[in-house]
């Protein structure tokens, strides 16, 4: 894996890219100094929420490509009695994460759990979206936001989508879809998921549940249109991925996936897709917005497109 982050949600974040990219004592000095930042967060309980996608941090270290605002919210409105649902819609701080699409503006309402990230919580199975917006869940939501025409009466699913699911909620919300299915590999993601779906005012019925790729079973049936984003980085789980795709898209069906080429992770994505019999287009230029920030931000130090810019790879069987 090229970069794996866990941030901490004030000023600093845990890059292990900087940590293996030097060697010797200083390679010791910046781990040391990395871990202890994370140990610091996993202690605090100021360490527990969650950075806008438009904070000044998240700007200089080109965490976001500026196409959500968010807003804290005093107050939601749960459409649940069930009892843990609104239960757990109490421990959580509340956003609106929004988006303006040529003019025509979206929102969805996304909860964030008020409490320490435990270590296990961190780095457990498939939950780097456990701790905020990534970029290309950022840029796959924006992609929905302008196709939605896409989803009409599709069934969905949203795979790996972290403690928000941001891109299966906007979809549902705004795609006129028959249904959407929203996952993660994390059960502590999906309870979060659960606890936002009942804040928002959904059309269409949405379920949530725990999937973990390579395990699929009938219980989910076959879907239209699969969702994910930046799911590629672990090697040993790329496997895995591709079959639970397989599985789960209908023979007429594409997944729409988001990830930065990240090394040659995407290459060995696409070559393995490729193998089991699925037809893969990669699209560098999928919007025109998303594009332009992506230039302007090329003479920004900070910005790797190899690592920050996400390419959008649509699925389809041969």
């Amino acid at each position: 894996m090229d970069e794996l982050k866990c941030k901490r949600y004030t000023s600093e974040t845990i890059d292990l890219k900087e940590v293996i990219s030097i060697g010797g004592n200083a390679r010791k000095k910046v781990a040391r100094r990395r871990w202890a930042i994370l140990a610091k967060a996993l202690k605090s309980p100021q360490g527990s929420e969650p950075s806008s996608p438009t904070d000044e941090f998240s700007v200089r270290r080109i965490s976001s490509f500026m196409l959500l605002t968010t807003q804290q919210l005093q107050s939601v409105s749960i459409n649940s009695s069930d009892t843990f649902i609104v239960n757990q819609a109490k421990k959580r701080t509340w956003y609106a994460y929004g988006m303006d699409v040529d003019g025509e503006m979206y929102s969805v309402v996304v909860g964030h759990r008020i409490r320490t990230f435990s270590a296990e919580d961190l780095m457990g199975f498939n939950n780097t979206g456990n701790v905020c917006i990534w970029p290309s869940e950022e840029t796959l939501t924006y992609y929905i936001g302008s196709n939605l025409q896409l989803f009409k009466h599709k069934s969905v699913l949203e795979l790996g989508g972290g403690m928000s699911c941001l891109a299966g909620l906007v979809c549902a919300k705004y795609g006129n879809c028959r249904s959407v299915a929203l996952t993660d590999g994390n059960k502590m993601s999906v309870e979060n998921v659960q606890v936002s779906v009942s804040a928002n005012d959904l059309p269409c019925p949405v379920t949530c549940g725990v999937l973990k790729w390579g395990q699929s079973d009938d219980r989910w049936g076959r879907f239209d249109v699969i969702l994910c984003a930046d799911c590629l980085f672990f090697d040993e789980a790329r496997a895995d991925l591709i079959e639970t795709l397989w599985d789960l898209l209908s023979r007429d069906g594409f997944a729409l996936i988001m990830a930065p080429k990240r090394g040659s992770t995407l290459e060995h994505f696409i070559a393995q897709s490729t193998a089991k019999g699925f037809r893969c287009k990669q699209i560098v230029n999928y919007n025109n917005l998303v594009w332009q920030k992506h230039l302007s931000l090329l003479e920004n130090c900070d910005y790797d497109d190899n690592i920050h810019y996400p390419i959008l790879i649509e699925m389809t069987k041969v």
